[in-house]
């Protein structure tokens, strides 16, 4: 009997791979070969899930925006007003370790690509109104915002972050921690006056 294979875990442990490589070498430098060796398979088993580097970072992507959207990262823990909350959950998108740089590298070499294939920049679109949707949200039902207040709110938390994220990429020597922090708090809690809650 032929073993089975859960596709979907295949495939998401592709993606986990994909981010990895990514992350460390650049896209421009990264190969499926490279990628197939980090998630301990085949470069045919990448082949036959993905039709080539785009489509692998499409997928690494999307296990970022995942992650990004998980429920429980969306969870206000007790005790928190919303805006310490928001600061926060936004603090934990940063790239603040080798790791979370890693991401925001396959983040920022997406971007380089979606500038230029139409395909990939509606992607892209779709990606920022899943998160600054999740946050419009958050900020309705616990903040009591209206719409319009809300995706004005969530547009100016995400340009933040992405600011933020960019500056500690390109120069983590100069952006530690605790001043990646620091700006976002600096920059997000003007925008929540009233949200106390």
């Amino acid at each position: 009997m032929p073993k089975q294979v859960d596709i979907v875990a295949q495939k998401q442990a592709i993606a986990d791979a994909a981010i990895q490589v990514i992350g460390e070498t650049g896209l421009d430098a990264t190969r499926l070969r490279d990628v197939a060796a980090a998630a301990g398979v085949t470069t045919g088993a990448v082949t036959h899930y993905f039709d080539g580097k785009d489509e692998v970072l499409i997928a690494a992507l999307e296990e970022l925006v995942r992650r990004i959207l998980d429920p429980d990262v969306w969870r206000r823990p007790p005790g928190l007003s919303l805006k310490d909350a928001l600061i926060a959950l936004c603090g934990e998108l940063l790239p603040l370790d080798d790791e979370t740089r890693g991401e925001w590298r396959v983040w920022l070499a997406f971007w380089s690509r979606a500038i230029h294939t139409p395909r990939l920049a509606e992607i892209h679109r779709g990606y920022y109104v899943r998160i600054t949707d999740a946050l419009s949200e958050t900020l309705m039902t616990h903040g009591g915002l209206e719409p319009a207040r809300a995706n004005l709110i969530a547009d100016a938390i995400v340009a933040a972050v992405d600011g933020v994220g960019v500056r500690a990429t390109v120069e983590p020597d100069q952006w530690p921690a605790a001043r990646q922090r620091q700006t976002l708090a600096a920059l997000i809690t003007p925008l929540l006056p009233n949200a106390q809650s």
